[in-house]
């Protein structure tokens, strides 16, 4: 299998959020998506069953833990010299372009590097005290603000120019001109990972009691202090929630 623009993630027990996470990404241009599960004890199966019968998604049992840079290393190792692009993103990190074009359009004008940072943009609780009914991109609109999060990032890379993951942001790059965390930036204009690292305060406090990625427990106060950061409203996401629960609603009748 091989394309343009393909996306990966590792995830465990989202079987809440997978649908839409995987629809959205349809939606806005991604071809196909490789899903790591990492031990998972929900009905992940059954919400992917759809997407996998179809060849949208390929679902890899990842026992590892903690296991994302394994991961990681191991879709580069797949997608090596079979597709031009791969996102490397969480299941709480949706990735579009605000001038609502297909990324892959908007990628293409970066063909000249091997890997892309795309700005990170944080939403918290946006008030919710329990996960509300409907979708992620709709339901959570409070943007935090400050000058934190226009340093942060997910990479964009071209597994044939990808020697090893670095962590869950950036990797390094075989041609010895390309150093540091990624050899360009994304205007945060053109392409953006929307974070919900919160979503509801039940999940929010939740995650802050859970070990990370990598086995360790969580900085609380940098969480709570994110989510108490100023805020401004952002829907401009949410222009994709007619065509995404239209996907949705076509898998759920042939399910």
């Amino acid at each position: 299998m091989s394309g343009y623009l393909a996306a990966c993630a590792i995830f465990r027990n989202e079987a809440r959020y997978l649908a839409e996470w995987v629809a959205f990404h349809l939606v806005v241009g991604v071809e196909h998506l490789f899903l790591y599960d990492n031990r998972s004890e929900d009905d992940f199966a059954a919400v992917l069953a759809p997407y996998v019968e179809e060849g949208a998604v390929t679902l890899i049992d990842w026992p590892a833990y903690p296991g994302q840079n394994q991961a990681y290393d191991d879709c580069i190792a797949r997608t090596r010299g079979e597709w031009r692009w791969v996102a490397f993103i969480d299941l709480d990190e949706f990735l579009f372009s605000p001038r609502l074009r297909p990324v892959s359009e908007m990628l293409a004008r970066f063909e000249h590097v091997p890997g892309v940072g795309v700005p990170w943009a944080q939403f918290g609780t946006s008030g919710h005290r329990t996960p509300p009914p409907g979708l992620v991109i709709e339901n959570y609109t409070m943007r935090r603000v400050g000058r934190r999060n226009a340093r942060q990032f997910k990479s964009v890379v071209d597994p044939a120019a990808v020697t090893k993951c670095l962590g869950p942001h950036s990797f390094t790059y075989a041609d010895p001109m390309f150093r540091g965390p990624v050899p360009r930036f994304a205007s945060v204009h053109d392409l953006r990972v929307n974070h919900y690292f919160s979503r509801s305060e039940s999940e929010f406090q939740a995650k802050i009691h859970a070990l990370d990625s990598y086995g360790k427990s969580r900085n609380a106060r940098a969480f709570l202090a994110t989510d108490r950061a100023p805020a401004v409203r952002d829907e401009a996401i949410g222009a994709y929630g007619p065509a995404v629960r239209a996907m949705l609603a076509r898998r759920a009748e042939h399910a």
